[in-house]
């Protein structure tokens, strides 16, 4: 009995097909986790209400206070 080859395109189908997956796996992580959705809608709430800094005020703002 001879092995099945697979062919570029059915390695391909497949590749995509496990990326997929493992996506799909990471966002049930994530939303089984209630504080890390909380905590994502939040940062959602502070980004519309303008409660963010950019990243060179951050360090400012950290190095000031001896936290960096």
């Amino acid at each position: 009995m001879s092995k099945a080859l697979l062919t570029k395109r059915d390695r391909k189908l497949l590749t995509e097909t496990k990326k997929i997956m493992e996506e799909i796996l990471e966002t049930q992580e994530v939303l089984a986790d209630r504080r890390l959705v909380d905590s994502i809608k939040r940062s959602k709430r502070d980004l519309k209400s303008g409660r963010v800094l950019e990243w060179e005020q951050l360090k400012r703002e950290l190095k000031s206070k001896g936290k960096l």
